[in-house]
């Protein structure tokens, strides 16, 4: 039996623009753009048994774009950055 795994990283938003750590915010224009340059060729995937996403906005409204209708996992989900949420690199150094 061949079991086959794919992963499709979340489309982008401002926060990912600025350099910021991850503070939930949802998918940006450009984000949307990026998921619909690159449906025609995931699209497939979407037949999958099983499909899992973060449960963050980001990569849920990234799967539902897809068409993949993914189930949000918390195992999944980045690092929590407790204060530094929302940050620069430069603004917690």
């Amino acid at each position: 039996m061949t079991l086959r795994v794919s992963l499709v990283a979340a489309a982008r938003s401002s926060s990912r623009l600025a350099e910021r750590f991850d503070d939930d915010r949802p998918l940006d224009q450009a984000g949307w753009h990026e998921v619909q340059l690159v449906a025609h060729t995931l699209v497939p995937l979407g037949a999958a048994e099983l499909r899992y996403c973060s449960p963050t906005p980001r990569s849920r409204a990234t799967g539902d774009a897809l068409g993949f209708a993914p189930m949000a996992q918390p195992a999944l989900r980045d690092w929590e950055m407790g204060r530094w949420r929302g940050l620069t690199l430069g603004e917690v150094t």
